[in-house]
C-alpha cells in the first residue's frame, strides 16, 4: 500500500516590514531575478510562517522539522490565499532563518515584493495592517499521534479529546516540501482531508479522520487523500 503524502495549510503571522538599508539585501533579492533589482524596486517583508507550538487545530511541528522547512523556503512564491490556480505569485521568499522567542520556535522567512502597479494595493495593505495573517502550504509524510507515537491513521486517538492528563495532538513529521506560502484573511483557516483531484472540497476534522483511517485501511489504495488544511 502507497499512501501519498499530506499538503498542509498552516497559519502564522505577518510581522514586520525591513529596512532596505540592511547591506546586502538588494544582492540577497537579486540572486532570484533575471537582473540585479535595485532597492526603490521592492518592498521586503518578514514573516512568522511556522512554529513548534500546538495550535488551535491540534497540530504543531517537531522542531527538528523547522530547520527543513526554513532551507526549504526560500525561492518559494508568496501567493495571495493559497491561489495556485487561478493566479500567479505576488512575492517571492528570499531569505529564511528559525527564530526563537517568547516561548516558541519559529520559521521566519524575508520575502521581496516588486514595486508594480498591480502591487500597490496589496503592499499598502500589508503595510497599513489590514493583510496581517500569513499560512504555508506544504508537504509532509506522517501524522504521528501524540499518545501513542502511532501514524495517526491507523490509531483511535481523536485529535483535541484528552486521554487521561493528556490532550491528544498530532506531530507533523518528515516535511517533503515547502510549495508556497500565503497572505490570508483573519480566521480563514480550514481544517480537513481532499483528494489531489478535488482540492477544493474540505471536510470536518471527525469526517476527515475517518475518511483518512478508512482509505489507509482498504487493501488497495490507488490514490489517498493527500490535501489537509485549516478551516
Amino acid at each position: 500500500m502507497e499512501l501519498e503524502p499530506f499538503v498542509f495549510r498552516r497559519e502564522g503571522a505577518l510581522i514586520a516590514a525591513r529596512s532596505l538599508t540592511e547591506e546586502n539585501v538588494a544582492d540577497d533579492v537579486s540572486r532570484f531575478a533575471l537582473r540585479p533589482l535595485e532597492p526603490h524596486e521592492f518592498a521586503v517583508f518578514t514573516l512568522d510562517l511556522c512554529h513548534d507550538q500546538i495550535d488551535r487545530h491540534f497540530s504543531r511541528f517537531p522542531q527538528e522539522e523547522l530547520s527543513k522547512i526554513s532551507a526549504m523556503t526560500p525561492g518559494r512564491p508568496l501567493m495571495e490565499r493559497h491561489d495556485l490556480r487561478g493566479s500567479l505569485p505576488r512575492g517571492t521568499f528570499f531569505r529564511s532563518r528559525v527564530h526563537e522567542g517568547n516561548g516558541r520556535v519559529s520559521v521566519r522567512p524575508d520575502v521581496y515584493v516588486l514595486r508594480t502597479q498591480q502591487n500597490a494595493g496589496f503592499i499598502l495593505n500589508i503595510e497599513g495592517g489590514v493583510y496581517r495573517e500569513t499560512s504555508i502550504g506544504f508537504s509532509f509524510e506522517t501524522p504521528e499521534c501524540s499518545i501513542c507515537h502511532q501514524d495517526l491513521r491507523t490509531c483511535d486517538h481523536v485529535p483535541g479529546r484528552t486521554y487521561g492528563d493528556q490532550q491528544c495532538h498530532y506531530v507533523m513529521r518528515n516535511v517533503l516540501e515547502v510549495i508556497e506560502g500565503s497572505i490570508v484573511s483573519s480566521g480563514s483557516q480550514g481544517t480537513g482531508f481532499v483528494s489531489g483531484q478535488q482540492a477544493e472540497r474540505a471536510y470536518p476534522l471527525a469526517q476527515a479522520l475517518k475518511r483518512a483511517r478508512d482509505a489507509y485501511h482498504e487493501p488497495i489504495v490507488l490514490r489517498s487523500p493527500s490535501w489537509w488544511s485549516h478551516e
